[in-house]
């Protein structure tokens, strides 16, 4: 008798293969057998009619802080996924020296916009090395699997000091070695990589730029040799050079001599000059990944979030620290709404926020089902020029509905033609894996950590503009290969000898619900969460921990330590 069977299921593997009906047997933490499935289950759950696919493995996270706090990673766990990576982005808490929290606290509420106060309310700082940091979050049981890199941004603060680490002073080759032997304990000890931030994006609450950004080639090829001399753990980088030699080169060097992976994001330059690159050695077994989102990245205007177009006007200064029932009191007083209206924002016109928050053919009003391809029509400046008002009428008009908390999605990725279709390319490249959720982080201003969920449901299912991705595509890319990436073997797939995390899906109504706003982490700072609907279950190590999307308050999930190799089978 198997401990648990799941039968009749559209099985779709992760291997990319077509989708089967069959069964899935489970003992202890493992798949035992896949296809028919004669004896019985001590439970057994009835999948007929549903999708029976891995659990998602999310590799680009930032529950660095909120590992402390939230066993379940809110709002990952809600869709489906049963692996996260975090230390993403070159930031993280360890290590640090005793007394200089607060700079790392700084990097992170700046550069992913996590509010400072529930860091460190809810942080337990109790470690100095990243050795001891994993001691510390390893104690705890969680609803899924989570595995840490160790961050550019905390090694050489920690080494250089913090009065050197974001300049433009270079380490000196005795702190070169320094860093390298930090990195190389923290994969010794479990870290499943190391991730640098090397884009003007990234910067801390005062506007730094993150340690590391301006590192040197030699930094860099020192520390991605120590990964190649151990033969474990990946290197993950955010770039505004990668389609340059300064960056190119020893990426390449990296990749093509170490047989260990690097995945990347692009953030400025020629995307096209690397992702050539990319496919045309990606065959070969070069290990190079550039990660996709499956829609923009966009930011959620609302009167609650950090950033909407009246936030820079005078007179909204008037109310911005009101709450949000005084606020939405006072905008509906006509003679303050044309105040406001005739007023022009006090913002540097030459800066990338100005040029969002004026963008009004690409802000889109959120549905309760929300629309991530919506057309020019459904824009504050379609709505404007079918009611014949002016945009800022109309956006002023949005904001205030749903007593204040509509969201106005604002993708700042590329969005050309209102369509997808450039997705649709990166989605289908061999070399592309699933990521940039960012869950847990952007917690005033983005919420992409339903794209999981999402990039099932639109890129397979709902999509109206376009040509659709086969569902075997879009699982494996989020699955087999996000786990492969980090050196996951023993998940990802559905087949004898793996992990048993799995999902149960009502494919037909499978959807993600419009963001709302909520004040639930320490210290009652806001965040922006998603949720969704269609999970039937999502079970993790052959534990059902979420039941038709609520959870079931089972904690299989833990720590991963470093690389995990598949478990043979009888």
């Amino acid at each position: 008798m198997h401990d648990l069977v799941i039968r009749n299921g559209k099985v779709v593997d992760g291997s990319g293969e077509e989708a089967f009906l069959g069964d899935i047997a489970i003992d202890g933490d493992r798949i035992t057998k896949v296809g028919l499935v004669e004896d019985k289950g001590k439970e057994e759950i009835d999948a007929k009619g549903h999708l029976v696919t891995p659990g998602w493995v999310d590799i680009h996270t930032h529950y660095d802080g909120q590992v402390c706090w939230d066993s379940y990673l809110t709002p990952s766990c809600w869709h489906g996924v049963t692996t996260v990576v975090m230390g993403n982005c070159g930031v993280g808490f360890a290590p640090v020296k005793p007394g200089t929290e607060e700079f790392l606290v700084q990097l992170m509420e700046g550069v992913e916009d996590i509010p400072g106060t529930a860091l460190h309310e809810g942080v337990t700082w109790d470690w100095e090395s990243f050795p001891e940091y994993l001691d510390s979050i390893g104690k705890k049981n969680y609803a899924i699997d989570v595995g840490a890199m160790i961050g550019h941004g905390p090694i050489r603060s920690y080494v250089m000091g913090y009065d050197r680490c974001q300049g433009k002073e270079e380490a000196t080759d005795t702190e070169i070695e320094k860093m390298a032997e930090i990195t190389k304990e923290a994969i010794e000890a479990g870290a499943l990589g190391f991730s640098t931030s090397r884009t003007y994006l990234h910067r801390d609450k005062f506007g730094e730029y993150v340690p590391g950004t301006e590192a040197s080639a030699k930094e860099m090829r020192k520390i991605a040799n120590t990964i190649a001399d151990l033969g474990k753990g990946t290197l993950e980088i955010v770039s505004d050079w990668m389609d340059k030699d300064i960056e190119l080169d020893w990426v390449k060097e990296f990749v093509e001599e170490s047989d260990r992976t690097l995945t990347y994001a692009q953030t400025s330059g020629d995307p096209f000059e690397t992702w050539r690159y990319c496919e045309e050695n990606f065959s070969k077994g070069v290990k190079i990944r550039p990660q996709y989102s499956g829609r923009p990245t966009g930011m959620l205007f609302s009167l609650e979030s950090t950033v909407h177009p009246f936030i820079a006007h005078p007179s909204y200064a008037e109310i911005a620290d009101k709450s949000l029932e005084e606020k939405v009191s006072r905008m509906k007083d006509e003679s303050f709404k044309q105040k406001i209206l005739s007023e022009e924002p006090a913002v540097d016109k030459n800066h990338m926020i100005y040029t969002l928050m004026t963008s009004f053919d690409k802000q889109f009003p959120m549905d309760h089902v929300p629309n991530y391809e919506p057309p020019i029509e459904a824009s504050i400046a379609g709505i404007a020029e079918s009611s014949n008002k002016s945009v800022m009428e109309v956006l002023y008009e949005e904001l205030l509905n749903n007593d204040g908390k509509t969201f106005i999605w604002a993708p700042f990725g590329p969005y050309p033609d209102h369509s997808l279709d450039f997705y649709k390319m990166i989605i289908e490249f061999e070399s592309s894996v699933a990521g940039l959720s960012d869950g847990g982080a952007h917690c005033g201003l983005i919420c992409d950590a339903s794209m999981p969920t999402w990039n099932i449901s639109h890129w397979s299912k709902n999509r109206e503009k376009g040509e659709k991705i086969p569902l075997e595509y879009v699982v494996r890319k989020q699955t087999k290969e996000t786990a492969e990436t980090f050196g996951l073997m023993d998940r990802g797939q559905i087949k004898e000898g793996y992990l048993a995390d799995l999902n149960i899906i009502d494919y037909d109504n499978l959807c993600v619900f419009k963001p709302e706003m909520v004040h639930d982490l320490p210290t009652g700072s806001r965040r922006i969460i998603q949720k969704a609907s269609g999970y039937k279950a999502t079970i993790k190590s052959g534990i059902v921990t979420f039941k038709d999307d609520e959870a079931t308050g089972a904690m299989p999930g833990s720590l991963i330590r470093g690389e995990q190799s598949l478990q043979a089978t009888a």
